[in-house]
């Protein structure tokens, strides 16, 4: 694996619990941190001690002070010293009054006064405060973030940053959060995920030194503020210029500037690394993700191989089906990238990425005829798509689908209020209908085009809104393809289970890929995960110096785990080329595979 890029952790100590050498790590770092906070105090305490001790020791003459007959205790040891100024702080020594010394009196009463005192607020608050980690859960979280090395620090802990801490720990990554409210809705989740939060503002040194930052290989950005993701970049980059950095950010502008600034794909957007997917969802189905390329969308999609299906023969003929095969997971293993004599057996679960066209006739041949009839494309009388919510993922899909060939009819149901200026770039776009109104009114549906509308995209940022939408055109017309934005999975699973919706997706987890794979290892184009494994394209020049010339694209399947997925040579672009192309000095390509072979690639 590349130099700077973090080691997987153990899962196990990721999600369960941590392990005991980091637990006493950090014990020792907070035992530290608490010792500076209390100096003062045990400082005092020691020195009455000290004191009281030399005293005794050298000044105390028990046997001219000690009234019990038969003692033979003169003159007292440095051991029996210190012992008996402890039991004097606690009115329990068993020491004659000093009648004849000053001195001694005067320490007597100070000794118990100021020892009881120090005990009750100091000492002892010192040692709660070590032993009970609950009542300064801010403190001990700075503790654990000190054990981290090699992670990932998280900055802002809203949806895209969950779940782009839960998309490193999945893959066996280790994370550290930054998050500025201890009440934040996800802290808790964090914490029971055993990521340590560390509280502060991410643009303030002091709260980065605290998550490791001069330890850590990446920061991610995440806040939803684009000027505070810049702030907390510009930071670290003045005392850390090499520390890979990953941003989120919405303006285009933006982005397309702050990668001159921090590097190529360094800043990312999370509604539009999802827009892709939503809008290939509202014109077709069964997506799980899509990547964009330069000249088409090509969809991920998971199929479970039917014994009555003829699926099986467009799956050994891959090239003339216009999709390959990335996964096929069985009950006895996981085979990746497999080979086209690879043999499919009834309940292999194969992930396939092609065009959309092409995912759609993988889907039909693998269904029954009942079922087929259910899942009949787009075409002339079902071509309205109706979206719901133009807010930032709203507008990105929109325009997304204006792009598709062949295109749409779009129509945008928003409400009067809102952001101005998204209105004002649809208004721009050639063929883009607007409605206004509430779209869980069958009115406005119906003025929409529901009943000749091939799908309705519930896309506003409330789940209870977009659900009762979703709801709404499904009494209208059962049949209807739905695609809704929620934010939790369980939700999602649920709509499918209960509602039959299946098109259901999250921003956040859509996007959360890529962030992820950024900072792992940079240099990213999109990211998406299959189970706990991450797969990631990135772009390669294949120059005379490199290990791809020569090599047909089946040998890099073969040698490198990596399929090429987009290959441009003279200014023509081939999408998923043959197995048996060959790669020339001057080709350019977009190669996908796991995140370890690109790393190894490299």
């Amino acid at each position: 694996m590349m130099s700077g890029t973090p080691r997987p952790a153990s899962k196990n100590i990721l999600r369960r619990k941590y392990s005991l050498w980091r637990l006493i790590r950090a014990n020792l770092y907070d035992f530290g941190l608490l010792l500076g906070e209390s100096w003062i105090v045990l400082a005092g305490f020691v020195l009455v001690n000290l004191i009281g001790t030399l005293y005794i020791r050298f000044g105390y003459d028990p046997c001219r002070y000690d009234s019990i007959p038969g003692t033979n205790n003169c003159p007292l040891g440095i051991g029996e010293s210190l012992y008996e100024t402890l039991k004097l702080q606690t009115l329990q020594s068993s020491l004659a009054f000093p009648s004849n010394s000053l001195v001694g009196q005067a320490l007597f009463f100070i000794i118990p006064l100021l020892g009881l005192a120090l005990i009750f607020q100091g000492v002892l608050n010192f040692g709660r405060l070590l032993l009970d980690k609950g009542s300064r859960r801010e403190a001990w979280q700075v503790a654990l973030a000190s054990t981290y090395r090699d992670h990932i620090i998280v900055c802002g802990l809203g949806r895209v940053g969950m779940r782009t801490v839960q998309q490193l720990i999945d893959a066996g990554y280790s994370a550290v959060v930054i998050e500025r409210d201890w009440s934040s809705e996800f802290v808790e989740h964090a914490l029971n995920s055993k990521v340590p939060v560390v509280i502060g503002d991410a643009r303030e040194v002091l709260t980065l030194r605290r998550a490791g930052v001069l330890r850590a290989c990446a920061v991610v950005a995440a806040v939803n503020d684009d000027l505070l993701n810049i702030e907390i970049a510009l930071t670290i980059r003045a005392f850390r210029p090499t520390l890979r950095l990953v941003l989120r950010v919405f303006n285009e502008d933006l982005d397309y500037n702050l990668e001159k600034t921090f590097g190529r794909n360094a800043a990312f957007s999370a509604s539009a690394l999802a827009a892709p997917t939503y809008a290939a969802a509202a014109v077709s189905r069964d997506v799980d993700y899509v990547l964009p390329t330069a000249s088409k969308l090509l969809a991920i999609s998971r199929l479970t191989i039917s014994a009555n299906g003829e699926v099986g023969r467009l799956l050994h003929d891959q090239a003339e089906s216009g999709f390959r095969i990335l996964q096929i997971e069985s009950a006895r293993a996981t085979e990746l990238l497999p080979t086209q004599s690879t043999t499919l057996h009834p309940g292999n679960q194969v992930t396939l990425i092609g065009s959309l066209p092409a995912i759609e006739r993988a889907q039909l041949a693998n269904q029954d005829g009942a079922a087929a009839l259910d899942q009949q494309p787009r075409s002339e009388q079902r071509n309205t798509v109706i979206i719901c919510g133009l807010g930032k993922v709203g507008y990105r899909v929109v325009r997304q689908m204006h792009a598709l060939q062949p295109r749409p009819r779009i129509v945008v149901i928003r409400l009067p209020d809102g952001r101005a200026d998204f209105p004002q770039r649809i208004a721009e776009l050639e063929g883009v209908e607007t409605v206004i109104g509430d779209a869980r009114e069958l009115s406005v549906l119906h003025a929409a085009g529901l009943d000749s509308a091939f799908s309705v995209a519930a896309l506003t940022s409330d789940d209870l809104l977009n659900l009762q939408i979703s709801l709404a055109a499904r009494r209208v017309r059962p049949e209807i393809q739905i695609v809704v934005r929620v934010f939790s999975d369980v939700l999602a699973e649920r709509l499918a289970d209960i509602f039959g919706i299946r098109a259901a997706y999250s921003t956040s987890s859509l996007a959360s890929p890529t962030l992820t794979a950024a900072a792992l290892i940079g240099g990213v184009e999109h990211g998406f995960a299959l189970g706990n494994r991450l797969f990631v394209t990135e772009q390669f020049d294949v120059t005379m110096n490199n290990h791809l010339v020569g090599l047909s694209v089946d040998q890099v399947r073969a040698t490198f785990g990596l399929l090429v997925v987009e290959l441009r040579r003279a200014g023509i672009l081939q999408l998923l080329p043959s197995a048996a192309e060959v790669l020339i000095a001057e080709d350019r390509v977009i190669l996908l595979g796991s995140i370890e072979a690109v790393a190894r690639m490299r």
